[in-house]
């Protein structure tokens, strides 16, 4: 393994001088990278790095970057680039309220419909100015009044037809999919399509786990309550299965001991039908009635609302901070879509490798199922990272792309990691992270002002070396900052 560095950075050296690198620099985060490759952690696992000068893509360092691995949520680094690449940092989702039938006095002979374009970020606490879920519906109930509607003698429906294909990938784990981190893409999505499930956990190892109801109130859903008490200090061992479109979710495994009440975030299995539900309870609390009678529509109807998200850059910052899958698998639908008229999975992922392979990025070995990461099965290597990350650098778009990730020490993910080392401010990383596998990647910017990108994954160490696994990677990213 050292007569394999030496000769990397043989190649390496060669280069340095006209590249302005610090070559004792280098030296050090060669013999970091080779301790930690011949450690015990690593015996039976895999570690893959790849550093590269994101304006001549010339290669400072290189280990295994050929080799496809599993990428973890760093993926939602080509997926951001690809939609701001295509869409522009200014695009905005849209999300519409309109009428069929006709009006007579108070009266809506027709239907309310909502007409899902695809946003993720609809109905979300996370924005400052923009409505949260029940602000949305009182904007709607709002629009249907302001339209002199006080009774309707219709329905409330959604058209879901804004993306092609399943809300979720079918290598998703099942235990992951009723969880908020693994909600289904849908047409209309709500709140970020989650739900907050509150428990009462009891004073013993072992005793049974009160359930106390969900924000917001889901009085359709069955709730199936297997949850154990778990030792004090333990964590959230939770597991949520539901199925797409269903209305029961089961919860299993401990939450732990020590707690007046615990909450866990769910997702919601069909949103859309949670937005119709929604905002009928809204417009009957408000006094309008829905008969839900099925008519035979006359008049043209007519538009009631358009509601915009805020622009694409500020979604896919938020992405690439907290690493959002729904956004990013949202986003990828989306790429999709606007490409080349697919929104299904398989295609929109097939798409993007291509988009990038015309790019001139380097996307062999490059075999993703989603945008988020969150796929097991799915797999990239570390030389696609970077050549993206690098072709991204000539991109109309960089500027806000590159304003919106995280910065070590500073924000995001990575806010904790890098603090008082030159990391500080210098790197800009997304985190990814399942189980057996850690990653970073993104741009780190040398002592003499030179932009790197750069991709990290430690893939199959020993069983419990999580913390010690991360401590190096984040050490790597440290030395990388003195080059």
């Amino acid at each position: 393994m050292k007569h394999i560095f030496s000769l990397l950075l043989f190649f390496t050296w060669a280069d340095l001088r006209s590249q302005n690198l610090d070559s004792v620099a280098i030296a050090t985060f060669s013999d970091a990278v080779a301790n930690l490759a011949n450690s015990e952690m690593l015996r039976h696992g895999s570690l893959a790095i790849q550093i590269k000068d994101v304006k001549t893509k010339s290669k400072i360092f290189s280990l295994h970057q050929e080799r496809s691995l599993p990428s973890a949520s760093i993926l939602k680094l080509v997926t951001t680039a690809s939609v701001m690449s295509v869409l522009g940092p200014q695009y905005r989702f849209e999300t519409k309220l309109s009428y069929t039938g006709t009006v007579r006095s108070d009266t809506l002979f027709g239907d309310i419909w909502i007409h899902g374009g695809g946003d993720p970020s609809l109905g979300s606490d996370r924005f400052a100015d923009y409505p949260d879920q029940q602000g949305i519906f009182l904007r709607w109930a709002a629009a249907i009044k302001g339209k002199g509607i006080k009774h309707i003698k219709g329905n409330i429906l959604v058209d879901t037809g804004f993306y092609d294909g399943l809300p979720q990938v079918e290598s998703w784990i099942w235990g992951d999919i009723g969880n908020a981190y693994g909600a289904g893409v849908f047409s209309l999505n709500i709140n970020e399509n989650k739900f907050l499930a509150q428990f009462s956990p009891g004073s013993e190892v072992g005793d049974a786990v009160a359930f106390n109801g969900t924000k917001p109130s889901l009085p359709y859903m069955q709730f199936d309550n297997l949850l154990q008490t778990g030792e004090r200090g333990s964590g959230d061992q939770s597991i949520f299965y539901s199925s797409p479109l269903g209305n029961t979710v089961q919860f299993t495994g401990t939450i732990p001991t020590g707690y007046r009440q615990f909450t866990v975030k769910g997702a919601i299995p069909n949103p859309p039908y949670f937005a119709q539900y929604g905002l009928k309870e809204t417009l009957e609390l408000q006094g309008i009635g829905v008969d839900q009678q099925k008519l035979v529509l006359n008049g043209a109807g007519g538009s009631l609302d358009r509601y915009v998200s805020p622009p694409l850059q500020d979604l896919c910052r938020e992405t690439n901070y907290w690493s959002i899958n729904l956004y990013a698998d949202s986003f990828l639908k989306l790429f999709g879509k606007q490409f080349a008229g697919k929104s299904d999975f398989e295609s929109s992922t097939e798409l993007m490798r291509k988009y990038w392979t015309a790019k001139g990025a380097d996307m062999r070995g490059f075999g993703v199922k989603d945008g988020s990461g969150l796929s097991p099965s799915g797999f990239v290597t570390v030389q696609n990272m970077t050549e993206v990350l690098s072709a991204m650098y000539k991109d109309k778009a960089f500027e806000s792309y590159y304003r919106g990730l995280a910065v070590m020490g500073q924000s995001g993910t990575v806010r904790r990691y890098g603090k008082k080392t030159r990391a500080e401010g210098n790197v800009r990383a997304k985190s990814g992270s399942f189980e057996g596998t850690r990653s970073y990647a993104g741009y780190a910017t040398t002592r003499s002002g030179q932009l790197l990108s750069f991709a990290i994954i430690a893939h199959r160490y020993l069983p419990d070396t999580e913390k010690e696994i991360t401590k190096e990677l984040v050490t790597l990213m440290e030395l990388m900052a003195n080059f």
